[in-house]
């Protein structure tokens, strides 16, 4: 498959780009730097980039010599390869990550808010706040975009993380949280999936318990 520029590549694609007013510092993003990746679109062209996933707004962002800018209709994607993780549009709102269990795939959807943790005290540390805030609104830059809410120096933040999973099935997307859900999902094996979780304490927040859940229901 031919390779191009980033540039060239979304030009020839129509792709919109939009600029972002700021890179947030803190650790809102899947990556701590941005990484080598690979854009794949549905109709087999690939592009090349340093690339990164934002969890707040959602957008997928790349580096353009000094720009950062956001992944236009990433609807005509089939994924992104990211550092080796490949992440998957899901219903014209997000990316989630794909990762192989079994015979088969979980999709992992990653939430983080911006928390203020503390407000500068002098002589560069940092106090703690009584009541904590969430930083999750976003504001247009005017041209139909979206740019980062402007996270002031003189505040410490950290990104509060959340993760749910989904499992495919067919063309649409089945959240497995609960072992009702779980059961629902599974209905072919249903007895043997109840067996499983009647013997074995799944938190449906863990990825661990979940892939073991999977790992067990691909093996039957």
């Amino acid at each position: 498959m031919r390779k191009t520029t980033i540039f060239l590549a979304f030009m020839a694609l129509s792709m919109s780009l939009c600029a972002m007013s700021e890179e947030i510092t803190t650790n809102g993003f899947i990556f701590p730097e941005y990484q080598k990746g690979k854009v794949y679109f549905k109709n087999k062209q690939v592009v090349e980039a340093l690339l990164n996933y934002e969890m707040i707004s959602k957008q997928m962002l790349f580096k353009q010599n000094d720009q950062i800018l956001s992944l236009g209709l990433p609807e005509t994607t089939d994924s992104v390869v990211i550092a080796g993780r490949v992440f998957v549009f899901y219903e014209n709102v997000e990316f989630f990550e794909k990762i192989t269990v079994g015979k088969g795939s979980l999709y992992i959807q990653t939430n983080s808010t911006m928390v203020i943790d503390g407000r500068e005290a002098g002589y560069g540390g940092f106090s703690q706040v009584s009541n904590t805030k969430s930083v999750n609104s976003f504001s247009s830059d005017g041209d139909g975009g979206q740019q980062l809410t402007h996270l002031t120096g003189n505040v410490q933040y950290r990104a509060k993380m959340s993760y749910t999973y989904w499992v495919k099935q067919g063309n649409k997307f089945a959240k497995i949280s609960s072992k009702n859900q779980a059961l629902k999902i599974f209905s072919k094996q249903k007895q043997d999936v109840q067996t499983y979780l009647d013997s074995h304490k799944v938190d449906f927040d863990a990825l661990k318990d979940v892939k073991d859940l999977m790992t067990y229901y691909y093996s039957l």
